[in-house]
């Protein structure tokens, strides 16, 4: 029963270092692309940290992103849909002042979060782990 017991926190320790070890990768994959802000600080990387609100790209640019990211750690990119996270891709420029304004009056939902805590998830799992389309 004690050598179970041992190898069940050996184990533990391994799955703890396998994610550090991704979660470095997956940091160093993203640090690049950070933005200083006014005071030229760029925002630190947590799980929290929001593609989409804490990188200043288009929508091109997010695809093109993720298309790397899939690429780049492996993963089975099945279930992501890009539309989840970036709606407003489809939309021609009207559609989207109307959007934005919808979202900030309550009447249009925003879109999924897109975090570096999904990103290693799903670089750990070797498949996408967030949302698909409703």
């Amino acid at each position: 029963m004690m050598a179970l017991a041992s190898t069940v926190r050996q184990n533990q320790g391994q799955n703890r270092d396998l994610q550090r070890t991704v979660q470095d990768r997956v940091y160093a994959f993203i640090r690049p692309l950070r933005q200083p802000n006014i005071w030229g600080k760029c925002r630190s990387l947590s799980p929290a940290f929001s593609l989409r609100s804490d990188l200043s790209m288009s929508c091109d640019e997010y695809d093109h992103l993720m298309n790397d990211y899939f690429l780049q750690f492996g993963i089975n990119a099945d279930g992501y849909d890009h539309l989840v996270y970036f709606p407003e891709d489809i939309r021609p420029l009207p559609m989207k002042i109307i959007n934005y304004l919808g979202r900030w009056t309550g009447a249009v939902k925003s879109p999924q979060p897109l975090t570096l805590g999904m990103l290693v998830e799903a670089a750990v799992t070797g498949r996408w782990v967030g949302q698909t389309r409703r």
